[in-house]
């Protein structure tokens, strides 16, 4: 059986490198998302830039375009959605599951998304007011994070120990 690989690696290159591709867009994503949440009645222009920002983000990674096109609007909500506070807190699994669509992950590492739906119900449970936005966005973050490093892993359970590629022809 082959070993699965990132179809990003095996894939040629449209315009730059993955490697910058991947930092700038997680980036835009990272700051799009800050953007829209620190918006306020003071700042309406976040609310504006925040989206653009993060939909721009989701362009610049590297992958297949119609997976970059479909999870746009998805993640853009979910952005939005971190805004109204800790009973929102779902919007991170919209985030985390796009990331797992754009990168081509198998269905297996879909089970990661289960840690930011985890997360959502406990911010439902243990964070009554808005003026505990701030913890839930952290914690929701770490755990994002960590539920995409789980994806990764899951990514490769079961397969066979990777050979070269050039072993391979």
């Amino acid at each position: 059986m082959p070993t699965w690989t990132d179809p990003v690696i095996r894939a040629p290159r449209a315009w730059g490198w993955n490697h910058v591709r991947y930092a700038a867009g997680l980036a835009l994503i990272a700051c799009g998302v800050v953007g829209t949440v620190l918006s306020s009645t003071y700042s309406l222009w976040f609310l504006l830039a925040g989206p653009v920002v993060n939909g721009l983000g989701w362009m610049v990674l590297p992958g297949s375009l119609w997976r970059r096109i479909a999870v746009l609007l998805p993640c853009m909500l979910g952005g939005l959605l971190l805004l109204a506070g800790p009973q929102f807190a779902g919007g991170f699994a919209l985030l985390v599951a796009g990331w797992l669509v754009v990168r081509n992950r198998p269905a297996l590492s879909y089970l990661a998304v289960l840690l930011p739906v985890g997360a959502s119900f406990a911010s439902k449970e243990f964070l009554h007011d808005y003026s505990q936005n701030g913890v839930m966005l952290a914690v929701g973050a770490i755990i994002s994070i960590g539920a995409t490093w789980l994806a990764a892993w899951l990514a490769t359970v079961g397969q066979v120990p990777s050979q070269s590629v050039d072993s391979l022809r």
